[in-house]
């Protein structure tokens, strides 16, 4: 009997352990921050912050199925219907990505973090997403490059940050309509059938579809080092219908070190002060005199003073546009180099942008220049950060990149 008793106490403490571990938050130190192992048990984001401190430059991927037009911004610009857009996603051939060419140039090229477009403006998944599909595993393609990018960097410690359109999607049902926010939707001659939204209540489909995907991102992928959202100015028009917080806060559950980059900023609340082609207030993109203009100036202004201080990143093109373009090419290593500096002059690490080409290969001028900077950055070193007087600076506000022919939302 007592033995009995025994067996039954035992079994009774394996499974209240069996439930501890498994309720408990997991304590693995993610496989980029293992040096700051220290600073982890203290606060996961004041390591991951450590660490991007120290990571200086980026490398930034757009890529995705506009890849005919050379254009992210194509089924807004060009009215295309959803149908021959979807068409045109069929015959994508993905054949040249590759995540281990992708990792190893930002390696040689003295880059410390990947930062991935996992979903742009056009709602397209680039990974098996079970909540759409609108995805790249359901499309001809079949394939999930975001985990064959996320396994390349764990197995390499390359950190890895996620692009994620959450400001605007031209595809989902229930996203805003253009009087909302202008860039919100093509403005076609008739309405499309899929345009669900007619009131407030209805945005809840398309946050708690984010909701899930962020959570899939989480959960999916192993550690990430943080979040990259885009665009901001819709975001702000309509921020009681985001509540924007609450995917910070989604976020941080599942990866409580991941950092969040948003811009300027939505809320204040962000890790890192983001400057897209400059470190400014976004305001000045919004001249205008409508209601949205006017309170997208109001609550930027009020975001970028919060966030004023932190550090920085400023993301820059090196062919000119986000995408890759036969018509362009990619800067040469003194351009290049001169953006780093610039960076380093506002305290702000360099988020340097390449387009891959349609077939997702990497262009053999961006190889080369890429390179080339690699080669400067272990012959010279990085440039030393402006810790003295950064914040004039930003005041004054600071154009890295002036290639911009038209300005796109911000």
């Amino acid at each position: 009997m007592k033995t009995y008793l025994l067996i039954i106490i035992a079994i009774i403490f394996g499974q209240t352990f069996k439930l501890t571990a498994q309720g408990k938050k997991s304590e693995v130190i993610p496989y980029f921050l293992k040096e700051y192992s220290d600073t982890y048990i203290q606060s996961p984001r004041k390591a991951t912050l450590s660490w991007f401190n120290q990571a200086r430059l980026g490398m930034f991927i757009h890529w995705g199925v506009w890849g005919k037009y050379h254009s992210a911004w194509a089924m807004y610009n060009r009215k295309i219907p959803l149908e021959q857009y979807q068409k045109d996603a069929r015959e994508v051939d993905a054949s040249g990505f590759n995540a281990l060419e992708i990792v190893k140039l930002a390696e040689e090229s003295g880059m410390h973090y990947i930062t991935f477009v996992a979903k742009h403006h056009d709602g397209f998944c680039l990974w098996d997403s079970k909540f759409t599909e609108w995805d790249s595993m359901d499309y001809p393609m079949h394939r999930d490059f975001v985990a064959e990018l996320a396994k390349v960097c764990h197995e390499r410690n390359m950190p890895l940050y996620i692009y994620y359109s959450i400001g605007i999607d031209w595809t989902h049902p229930y996203f805003l309509p253009a009087n909302l926010y202008n860039q919100g939707r093509p403005v076609y001659a008739q309405t499309p059938e899929y345009f669900k939204y007619s009131k407030p209540e209805d945005f809840e489909i398309y946050r708690e579809f984010c909701k899930n995907q962020l959570t899939e991102l989480c959960t999916k992928y192993g550690p990430v080092a943080g979040f990259w959202f885009d665009p901001l100015g819709g975001v702000l028009t309509n921020s009681e219908l985001f509540n924007i917080q609450e995917f910070y806060d989604l976020i941080h559950k599942y990866q409580p070190h991941a950092l969040i980059n948003f811009k300027t900023g939505a809320t204040g609340t962000e890790d890192i002060l983001v400057g897209e082609r400059e470190l400014k207030s976004i305001s000045m993109h919004y001249p205008g005199n409508t209601p949205q203009d006017q309170l997208i100036r109001k609550l930027s202004d009020e975001a970028w003073n919060k966030n004023f201080e932190k550090k920085a990143e400023i993301a820059v093109t090196s062919q000119g546009t986000w995408e890759w373009s036969p018509q362009n090419q990619c800067q040469d290593v003194d351009v290049l180099w001169k953006m780093l500096l610039g960076a380093a002059k506002n305290n702000a690490n360099l988020l340097l942008n390449f387009g891959p080409k349609p077939d997702g290969s990497i262009p053999e001028d961006v190889s080369t220049n890429f390179r080339a900077l690699g080669v400067r950055i272990l012959k010279e070193g990085y440039p030393s950060l402006n810790l003295t007087d950064y914040l004039k600076l930003r005041q004054q506000g600071t154009a890295l990149d002036k290639t911009e022919q038209v300005k796109t939302a911000r």
